[in-house]
């Protein structure tokens, strides 16, 4: 099989699978007798079934690799196009997880299918709306020798939804509390409900850190404490350079330790990680360009591609009281900022053409959620964006702040010349790998460019309409009708659902809080000798899983 048909093949699963897509609280699922509580036994991300992924009632797929796999052996290098800021999981953003997952289990796991399979969790249920149920695997130790029960996740959850800052907010915005009700058994309660939790749950947000450090209230930062397949190695590490992973004797399925080492190193600049992958220096590069995609596949590589990578700008500073609100505040000085984006130019520039210029926020591969009518929203029209700025009282233009660095420098200088084109100037506040987030959620600037990996709207949309909501630093109150409407659509069935996230995806972008860029895929890239690949969704790296090299 070609790398492009693998790729093309990975768009397909994607929408057929989000097309399978069982929602809202599952009461669409002929598993319950009792459709209108919705209480479908499932552990789904998007559509797979208990029967699919295994159950407390039988043993998981998993178990029988773990017999017939062969022994760990060699080296995994990868290279990250920035240092990991933490290893504590409720400070972590996606872009951290080459770092984490080798040191770290999540509740749940996801495949090349995006579906998902146990990991800490043998099942999960959704008994009534508002409610995940739970059950543990009785067989885990954390590298430090606790071992794993219903109440440390329960204590792991309680703490993330504590954890003052954390940059996965959107996950426990409507968590209410969790609590072990069986010895491996946690049942986690929210105000709403939530169909995407299982599958948030493979993720940084699911990631279990060890119940000693976490009654000792030990930094994190550079002390990982996790009961993943390796132990990170301090005196073998170097902060901002290279973090070592070395093979945890103890690890409950050996199937995932396919090597026993694993080095991840920082490496900035896209063309120095693209060199070190064809020089052989490493095996697996994170964050591969568009642009760069073909030249490594004539070389003889692999390229894995999640087609869910939405670049948009967004404007957080709406009101007198933010960074450049005066301005900003104005519809007319945002729908300016709007019409001064060329789309097209975008993706051919920043994505080689691979992506698309459509104006939504989900692309046509997330089948359920994907909204036609926003496809030509704010077409580029610079003479009109300049009208606009004049009707606003600024026929000269106006000057806005926005923070750059070396990996996302592309995107930004490409947008700073389009605003500049309709009389918009932007001045650059040039800032480090891995302090976009941190410091755009601080309050920072009005005018930012972000990119969301795309998994499902009752994760995106609450980002930015909630009142502290992580892309909302300044609390406003201006999408509060809005963030209503997704608690409805949080408990309604597949129709309302679609219904609800169409009209708020519109008006997320209508009233420009959100301005699309393009869309495109997230990817990576590795050796020919590497295998067991896989790459999920709302995920920056190929996960080491089951990776072997050789």
């Amino acid at each position: 099989m070609s790398k492009a048909t693998f790729r093309r093949l990975l768009g397909l699963l994607l929408a057929l699978v989000m097309i399978a897509a069982a929602c809202g609280d599952s009461s669409d699922s002929t598993d319950t007798d009792d459709d209108e509580e919705g209480g479908a036994t499932t552990t789904e991300a998007a559509g797979i079934s208990t029967t699919e992924a295994g159950s407390a009632e039988e043993e998981p797929e998993e178990e029988e690799v773990m017999e017939d796999a062969a022994p760990a052996s060699g080296t995994l290098r990868y290279a990250e196009f920035s240092p990991v800021t933490t290893f504590d999981p409720t400070k972590a953003q996606t872009a951290q997880s080459a770092y984490l997952y080798p040191v770290y289990d999540t509740l749940t796991r996801q495949n090349n299918d995006f579906g998902l399979e146990p990991s800490l969790a043998t099942s999960w249920e959704s008994p009534e709306a508002g409610v995940w149920v739970f059950q543990i695997r009785d067989d885990v130790t954390f590298h430090d020798g606790a071992a794993l029960t219903g109440q440390v996740v329960a204590d792991n959850m309680n703490r993330a939804k504590a954890t003052e800052g954390n940059p996965n907010g959107a996950t426990w915005a409507g968590f209410t509390s969790a609590e072990a009700t069986g010895e491996y058994e946690v049942t986690a309660t929210f105000a709403v409900p939530q169909p995407q939790f299982p599958i948030e749950m493979s993720m940084v947000m699911g990631m279990m850190v060890s119940p000693t450090a976490m009654e000792a209230e030990t930094d994190l930062t550079r002390a990982p404490a996790g009961s993943g397949p390796w132990i990170w190695q301090d005196g073998e590490s170097e902060a901002g350079v290279i973090e070592v992973f070395t093979m945890f004797d103890g690890y409950w399925n050996p199937a995932d330790q396919g090597v026993e080492r694993v080095e991840v190193s920082a490496v900035p600049d896209n063309n120095a990680r693209a060199n070190a992958l064809l020089t052989g220096e490493i095996d697996i590069m994170a964050t591969i360009r568009d642009a760069q995609i073909d030249g490594v596949v004539d070389e003889g590589f692999e390229v894995i591609s999640v087609p869910n990578y939405f670049p948009y700008m967004g404007i957080v500073g709406r009101d007198e009281g933010t960074v450049d609100g005066d301005l900003l505040k104005e519809d007319l000085i945002r729908q300016a900022v709007a019409y001064s984006i060329d789309r097209e130019a975008y993706n051919e520039a920043i994505h080689a053409g691979k992506g698309d210029s459509k104006g939504g926020i989900y692309p046509s591969a997330f089948s359920e959620w994907y909204v036609p009518d926003l496809d030509a929203t704010f077409e580029y029209d610079p003479e009109k964006a300049k009208e606009l700025l004049t009707e606003a009282g600024y026929p000269d233009g106006i000057t806005l702040l926005t923070p750059i660095m070396p990996a996302i420098q592309p995107h930004v200088e490409l947008v700073t010349q389009m605003l500049g084109a309709s009389g918009i100037t932007v001045e650059q506040t040039q800032i480090n790998n891995g302090e976009l987030g941190p410091r755009v959620r601080s309050g920072e600037w009005g005018l930012y460019w972000g990119r969301e990996l795309l998994y499902h709207p009752a994760a995106t949309y609450p980002k930015y309409t909630a009142e502290g909501g992580v892309w909302n630093p300044f609390n406003l109150p201006d999408m509060k009708d809005l963030d209503d409407r997704l608690a409805e659509a949080a408990a309604g069935d597949l129709a309302t659902q679609q219904e609800i996230y169409a009209e708020v995806g519109a008006e997320l972008i209508n009233r420009n809080v959100i301005i699309p860029l393009a869309h495109g895929s997230q990817n990576g890239a590795y050796a020919s000798n590497v295998s067991g690949v896989v790459m999920g969704l709302n995920m920056q790296a190929i996960m080491p899983y089951g990776v072997r090299v050789g």
